[in-house]
């Protein structure tokens, strides 16, 4: 591409029909629509609706695409981790990274130039830190595609000293689960101990278990203000939010807000119950709509992620942050504004990436839908879209083509991904 592009007739998310002009990577400014000028690369988007790219802050590749060779377990979530843990001890190096490669691709195509992902070190492929010295080669090779970062997670009981490795193999930041620890308040005050010495940001799965013997997040929100943690600190799914009555519900948001963290929801997380129990017991996914409420009006950054991607624990994510919005707003009650920016602005802020969208000055990471507005590609996400990675076209999808019915039946040719040449 030239060093100016120009894309014309686009929608923007105001509903204003203009011409983006991208330069050196970022939004240079945008025009009322009319011709470009000579020698610049132009891109029709006539009919679409141009965004923020969104960005992926939690998902799992070390166990993507895993469902059909795992399956599940009539034991529901219990079962799906005690299926993934027994099969994780077999796979090869081979076999999760075509699998991370092929969830990374599908995830670009459908619009995401940033990937956060957590890896569980200290099980599978052969050595401890072989998954993400797997990833961190994917890093490297997609780097012109995404930006990826590497979650380590300890697997229970492994060392100090071997956690920390995980920096050196190539991770970015420090997870955990602290409920999977005969002590969890012991176990959050050692992540964060050891997110300290390696001088890392931290991403914890917290209170996603119906019988955690504390609330993880309030416990870590009193450790960040008494400690002065000085790190970016995110909590994932916080669906025990939910269970809280109005009054306890302000009272832990408040230390949440005042703690600094951010918060990473995830409406597609299969909800967690005791085995044997009623299903209305289930923790609703990101504590639910009083809770993303809550957060919200407080200030807490809040974004959303699809966590598990074609795995034991759910067998049909799409790898599509258009759906993963959907899902907030349906189940959250969010407007398709609030939905999206948990995708996109807000969970970039949470990932520290700089801002992006079709603003001046802004990084030029955008996708273009073929919709006339935000809720209308939430409610029925569109086939056809163009990726933008700092300002250069990074793939196009095509709707399928449709053919002459023959002898009564409808024949669809099946959709098409173009990845430039230069994006590989």
């Amino acid at each position: 591409m030239t060093e100016t592009t120009t894309l014309t007739g686009a929608t923007l998310p105001d509903g204003r029909v203009r011409n983006v002009v991208l330069r050196h990577g970022s939004v240079s400014h945008i025009r009322p629509v009319g011709i470009p000028d000579p020698g610049q690369t132009v891109v029709d988007l006539t009919g679409y609706l141009l965004l923020p790219a969104p960005v992926e802050p939690h998902v799992h590749l070390d166990r993507a695409l895993t469902w059909e060779p795992v399956g599940s377990d009539p034991d529901g979530r219990d079962g799906a981790v005690r299926s993934w843990r027994a099969w994780s001890a077999r796979y090869t190096t081979n076999d999760l990274r075509r699998r991370a490669r092929t969830a990374l691709m599908t995830l670009s195509g459908n619009g995401a130039t940033a990937v956060r992902t957590h890896i569980d070190i200290g099980v599978g492929a052969g050595a401890p830190l072989r998954a993400v010295e797997i990833l961190r080669e994917l890093r490297e090779d997609l780097h012109r595609v995404l930006d990826l970062q590497i979650v380590a997670v300890p697997s229970p009981g492994l060392s100090d000293r071997a956690a920390l490795e995980a920096f050196s193999a190539g991770a970015g930041l420090l997870g955990g689960r602290p409920h999977s620890a005969p002590d969890p308040r012991r176990e959050t005050r050692r992540l964060l101990r050891l997110a300290d010495r390696a001088e890392v940001d931290l991403d914890l799965h917290l209170d996603d278990q119906p019988d955690s013997r504390v609330l993880a997040v309030a416990d870590l929100a009193r450790l960040l203000r008494a400690s002065g943690f000085g790190r970016q600190v995110t909590a994932s799914h916080c669906a025990l939010l939910g269970r809280l009555r109005p009054p306890a519900l302000a009272k832990v948001v408040e230390a949440i807000a005042a703690s600094g963290m951010a918060v990473v929801g995830l409406p597609s997380a299969p909800p967690a119950r005791r085995p044997g129990a009623d299903p209305g017991t289930a923790t609703a996914p990101c504590g639910g709509a009083t809770a993303v409420q809550a957060l919200l009006d407080a200030g807490v950054p809040l974004a959303a992620g699809g966590d598990h991607l074609r795995d034991a624990l759910h067998p049909m994510g799409r790898a599509d942050a258009l759906e993963t919005a959907a899902l907030l707003a349906a189940t959250c009650r969010l407007t398709p504004d609030q939905a999206y920016a948990a995708v996109s602005v807000d969970a970039r802020d949470t990932m520290r990436l700089p801002q992006a969208g079709p603003e001046p000055g802004a990084v030029a990471d955008l996708l273009a839908v073929r919709a006339g507005s935000l809720a209308e590609a939430l409610a029925s996400p569109p086939v056809e879209r163009i990726v933008f990675r700092r300002g250069r076209v990074i793939s196009r999808t095509n709707a399928p083509a449709l053919a002459p019915p023959a002898r009564g039946r409808l024949t669809i040719t099946p959709q098409r991904t173009r990845v430039p040449a230069g994006a590989r």
